[in-house]
């Protein structure tokens, strides 16, 4: 059972998943309670520790009642900001926008922070304006760090192992003695690895770990999904568990650029075993709409959420590799319209002023699709 909790102002949203079914609350919370609530978005409840988005994982009993939380250790925020008294934030080379090591007091790096003012041109990265991407995703900077929370909260029941990340403020920045000032952003917690996937050969990953990675990317259409952005830990029977990072380039309003190096694995082809298949079919297109929406995501990168799971699903469903589903979701050529391109611009075609319509012939156009492929 998962649980997630988030306060905003007088809101209070619980987000309880149990066995894979995912209920979801909203209650709006009046006086004389406020003063409660402060308390509680300002990190202290009854000696506990908490942040919005805090994660709550596994408590025993549910009832009719929230259940308690377990908080004897830090949580992950109070870590990172007890850290900053003792160590500077080490700036990470990788990547095109600014990001940030964070430590806890012992000096172990235990975070990683992406502020939003230092996304796209805003990079410290960036020293030219050529060095600047020129390819146009719709997604705007400084919207990376949501699309990183959005990621690890649409990741229901942590199937596909999203680090722990939340929406942060850190107040007085301050890197290598220069105060940046206060700065928000996605803190993800690190994983300790062995490496990431280009490091070594994708063909001895397991199927399911490769397949969880393609059911995330497929749900938030990723359109950065790279060996470089897949971490592996070798267990200790000798097998690997992948665990997929950077986020911040999905969830566009469009369909033009997703991009999957899952697809030339050759995992991709195997079939989804029942775990993942339920996993998929338990999965809520509306909830996870609902979701984003609180999250401040967009009307039209919410559609292409919509549209790439509910793609997913029937796919999955009728018997399709996470390979058929990649490709047909996905642009063989960069100047040519995937496959699940031209269903949405045919059934858009057929109804452009009636969202309701649409949505109806769009499921239509997907079945047919899907049997041709399958046949």
């Amino acid at each position: 059972m998962d649980v997630r909790v988030s306060v905003e102002d007088t809101l209070l949203s619980i987000h309880l998943s149990v066995n894979g079914n995912p209920t979801f609350w909203t209650i709006e919370i009046n006086h004389p309670l406020v003063p409660v609530l402060s308390q509680i978005t300002q990190g202290s409840f009854k000696g506990l520790e908490l942040h919005p988005l805090y994660i709550v994982d596994e408590p025993e009993h549910l009832g009719d009642e929230i259940p308690i939380i377990d908080n004897e250790a830090p949580n992950l925020l109070d870590r990172v900001k007890e850290g900053l008294l003792y160590h500077s934030p080490e700036p990470c080379e990788d990547g095109v926008n600014g990001s940030y090591f964070l430590k806890d007091k012992e000096g172990t790096t235990i975070a990683i922070f992406k502020p939003k003012d230092e996304e796209g041109k805003r990079s410290p990265k960036k020293k030219k304006e050529e060095d600047v991407e020129s390819l146009d995703r719709g997604i705007v900077d400084g919207e990376g760090a949501q699309r990183e929370v959005a990621a690890f909260l649409l990741d229901r029941n942590h199937f596909a192992s999203v680090p722990q990340t939340i929406m942060a403020t850190l107040e007085n920045f301050t890197v290598d003695g220069v105060d940046k000032g206060d700065k928000t952003g996605s803190l993800q917690e690190f994983v300790v690895n062995d490496g990431c996937a280009e490091d070594i050969g994708p063909s001895v990953f397991p199927v399911h770990e490769v397949h969880k990675i393609g059911v995330l990317d497929m749900r938030i259409f990723n359109n950065d999904r790279h060996a470089g952005n897949i971490l592996y830990k070798e267990r200790a029977d000798g097998t690997y568990e992948l665990v997929p990072i950077d986020h911040g380039l999905s969830l566009s309003p469009t369909l033009q650029h997703g991009w999957f190096d899952w697809l030339m694995w050759p995992q991709a082809k195997q079939p989804f075993d029942n775990e993942t298949k339920e996993y998929i079919s338990s999965l809520d297109v509306e909830e996870d709409a609902r979701l984003l929406q609180q999250l401040g995501v967009g009307p039209e990168c919410i559609r292409t959420m919509w549209i790439t799971t509910s793609f997913l699903k029937k796919a999955a469903a009728a018997g399709l590799t996470l390979y058929d589903i990649g490709t047909m979701a996905s642009r063989t050529l960069p100047e040519e319209p995937s496959e699940l391109e031209q269903m949405v611009e045919q059934a858009s075609g057929q109804f452009p002023n009636d969202e309701v319509a649409f949505i109806t012939a769009l499921e239509s156009i997907m079945d047919t699709r899907i049997a041709q492929r399958k046949g």
